[in-house]
């Protein structure tokens, strides 16, 4: 994935993420931080907790918003895999 160029795909890919990325800065939280970590770690709410350190139920309420926020459904391979894909495009080329 890292080496993708194309602008329209990185495009669209900053445009998932950004329902997210306002709502952490207009809210002082960590959605999209969460659900990144959430998504490497695949899935592991327990994992993903110990590294954030914050408790498991802050991990699936964070999800939960970010489900909200970003009219993502997090429960299907489909979703999680479009935005892993998002995310790592999303980054600066390296």
């Amino acid at each position: 994935m890292g080496s993708v160029t194309d602008p329209h795909a990185r495009t669209a890919a900053r445009a998932m993420l950004q329902p997210l990325r306002e709502h952490d800065a207009r809210h002082g939280t960590s959605l999209l931080p969460t659900l990144a970590a959430w998504l490497r770690l695949d899935g592991n709410h327990e994992a993903t907790a110990r590294e954030l350190g914050v408790h498991r139920h802050t991990i699936r309420a964070r999800l939960r918003t970010a489900e909200h926020v970003g009219g993502y459904r997090l429960d299907g391979f489909a979703a999680r895999a479009e935005l892993w894909a998002a995310l790592r495009l999303a980054q600066p080329p390296s």
